[in-house]
């Protein structure tokens, strides 16, 4: 059985507008393949039964070594060398006030900052310092900014930002969402509870909540070449795109990918794209779990997942050809954004989990050779090595930011919207 292939459709009232999802029997969380479970009945995988055995031909597909040409021990090198870099980074990295803490906006209510790559959001597991731990340090626990010398990029207009709170809250409930350490951006932190469980509300149910994403993409992703590929139509008047591509025409294409998500079972805790392929390959390894005694794990359903994005410019780092995209997630799913990109053959910039030789499944869990016959601008492997090696020489972090995030002021209800440019 081949590996499953997504679709491409266009949208004739909107130029260079791309549709990249699966068909109804593809969709892993389509009505399909999810029959409404009876009452009091457990889940089982859409792609087998408790009867069926998965063959050979089942999961030859998704098995193969996405990366052909690479042995797997060299492989497995790159990604232990990648965890001891990154290891080696977070505990050398000194987070400072001064250095690391870019206050856009606060007030009695809410810290909004502007969070640098390469430092957790949120303290880990061995206990680095983190932005919360600067936050706290500056707004939490009663503390009055002005007597830590701290200056914002936005002026708060409430003149009670400056007095002790009458609510302080410890540290930890002041964390009202996250982004990845080596994502950059706008986040906010909680001052007070009021504040902490309207924006926890907020972000979890999606209400009245906006975010914008700015991202480097390796290669350049053209969605006029997508277009005529989905078209089946030739492409003798299509000039190609070129390096700083943003005059001949403003509109430079953009589209929504709609690709369900699920934990990688081989490359756990990562996302990749859910196949019917994996979601045999999923089944067997609970079921082995199962055998082996953890007889509480179950299947988890595949989530569906969308990102719209936009394209902004064609443009060349350190000799490399990169896209420059707005990213805006509908659904929120854990990575998406980064599976995504990385599922329609242009994975982010510098990231070290679904880039070259990453921790994750590589293309979002597609082999190279599907990619290649799904994407028709897709980065190759030589591509992606290539700017690996000058990610490494030049110390660059991953290449997405945060750019915009807007929500319901938790004390007024306005809506109040902040952003900050990237700094590549």
């Amino acid at each position: 059985m081949s590996e499953t292939r997504y679709q491409i459709t266009t949208d004739d009232n909107k130029h260079r507008w791309i549709r990249i999802s699966f068909s109804d029997v593809d969709d892993t969380t389509s009505a399909v393949n999810n029959p409404k479970k009876k009452k009091g009945g457990k889940h089982q995988s859409n792609a087998t039964t408790p009867s069926e055995e998965p063959t050979t031909q089942q999961t030859v597909a998704s098995t193969t070594n996405t990366f052909s040409f690479v042995p797997e021990s060299v492989l497995q090198y790159e990604r232990s060398l990648r965890k001891v870099k990154a290891a080696d980074r977070a505990s050398k990295t000194k987070v400072t006030i001064h250095d690391h803490l870019q206050t856009i906006y606060f007030d009695k209510d809410i810290v909004v900052t502007n969070k640098p790559s390469g430092i957790l959001c949120v303290p880990g597991v061995n206990h680095y310092r983190s932005l919360l731990d600067l936050v706290y340090e500056v707004y939490g626990g009663g503390a009055n900014p002005n007597d830590k010398g701290i200056s914002t990029t936005q002026q708060t207009t409430d003149e009670s930002a400056t007095t002790t709170l009458e609510e302080p809250l410890q540290k930890d409930s002041m964390i009202a969402h996250r982004l990845d350490m080596d994502t950059s951006g706008i986040v906010v932190f909680a001052r007070t509870r009021l504040a902490m469980s309207k924006l926890h509300k907020s972000f979890r149910e999606r209400t009245g909540t906006r975010k914008r994403y700015e991202a480097l993409l390796v290669g350049w992703l053209d969605t006029a070449t997508w277009a005529s590929s989905a078209n089946n139509s030739s492409n003798n008047n299509y000039l190609g795109c070129n390096a700083g591509d943003t005059t001949a025409d403003t509109d430079l294409g953009g589209g929504e990918i709609n690709l369900p998500l699920q934990r990688d079972h081989k490359h756990p805790p990562f996302m990749r794209v859910s196949t019917p392929e994996s979601e045999v390959e999923a089944a067997m390894a609970v079921r082995d779990l199962n055998h082996a005694g953890w007889k509480k794990l179950v299947a988890k359903r595949p989530k569906p997942s969308t990102t719209q994005f936009r394209i902004l410019a064609h443009e060349v780092w350190m000799d490399h050809p990169i896209t420059r995209v707005e990213l805006t997630p509908i659904t929120g799913r854990t990575h998406q954004l980064r599976v995504h990109c990385a599922a329609i053959g242009h994975p982010i910039l510098g990231d070290p989990a679904y880039g070259w030789c990453g921790e994750a499944h590589p293309n979002g869990g597609f082999c190279e050779e599907v990619m290649r016959q799904m994407s028709p601008t897709c980065a190759g492997m030589e591509l992606q090595r290539d700017v690996e090696e000058s990610v490494q020489a030049s110390g660059r972090t991953m290449c997405l930011h945060a750019r915009r995030l807007g929500f319901h002021h938790p004390a007024t209800d306005k809506y109040v919207e902040f952003e900050a440019l990237p700094s590549f």
